[in-house]
């Protein structure tokens, strides 16, 4: 009996025992299974502190690139503003300049005003010098064709009118009707100097142009029209030119070079 109660006492304590080391084992695979997500864990982790690394590393790269852009063009806006300040000092500088030599244009032009109007008086051997010109106002009246052959007597020809400054000048020393070398003899309307110029080389026109407008090749005097022109006309119009017959009697202007 003693034996069979010994035998019942040592039951229960190998049964727990089994049930501890069954206890033990579960853990232990615990601790075998946890270590292994605990790695892939870390390894995941560490991966993306890595990624993170990189691209703050990438971020402050740009920042430093876009920086060093930012001074760079920060500088060039600095010299471009500087250059303009420069830019606009010159402006003002040449705008005075610029005055300046207007006001001494004008100065000088008043002086060779003054000495063209001296010059154009001087007399040689009765002829009127201005500009490299010599002038004859003859008082004679002849018609158009026969004024031209005393003009070309005297080593001259009728007038021709190349400039302003000319027709000023002339304007200024005629007291009545004048011929000049212009005519429109072989061409009606095609209006030539005696020096074979036309009009539209010379590219200067002074016809009358209050009232009737010149030239109007009036045909009631001479059929033939109004081949010839002159500088003035009988109403005391002495700043243009008119259209005549050339078998008028007026007087002339010679010209020659000085």
């Amino acid at each position: 009996m003693d034996s069979v109660h010994e035998s019942n006492d040592y039951m229960p304590a190998s049964g727990t025992k089994y049930k501890v080391n069954s206890i033990q084992m579960q853990e232990q695979e615990k601790e075998v299974i946890t270590p292994k997500w605990t790695k892939v864990l870390l390894i995941v982790l560490g991966f993306s502190l890595v990624i993170a690394l990189g691209g703050l590393c990438a971020l402050g790269i740009l920042y430093n690139n876009a920086r060093g852009d930012f001074e760079s063009l920060n500088e060039k806006h600095f010299m471009v503003s500087m250059q303009l300040s420069a830019q606009v000092k010159n402006c003002t500088v040449m705008k005075k300049e610029f005055k300046d030599l207007i006001a001494r244009y004008s100065t000088l032009r008043e002086w060779l005003s003054f000495y063209d109007a001296q010059s154009c008086n001087l007399s040689v051997d009765g002829w009127i010098a201005c500009r490299g010109k010599l002038y004859s106002f003859n008082s004679d009246k002849l018609n158009w064709s026969s004024s031209r052959d005393v003009c070309v007597s005297k080593g001259a020809d009728l007038v021709t009118i190349t400039n302003q400054t000319e027709q000023d000048f002339l304007v200024s020393k005629v007291k009545g009707t004048h011929w000049i070398g212009l005519n429109d003899l072989e061409t009606e309307g095609h209006w030539v100097w005696v020096n074979n110029q036309t009009l539209k080389e010379t590219g200067l026109q002074f016809w009358f142009r209050e009232g009737p407008r010149e030239p109007d090749n009036w045909k009631i005097q001479d059929p033939s029209g109004e081949n010839c022109a002159s500088l003035g006309d009988e109403n005391g119009n002495f700043q243009s030119w008119f259209d005549a017959s050339c078998k008028k009697e007026k007087k002339f202007i010679c010209e020659k070079k000085y």
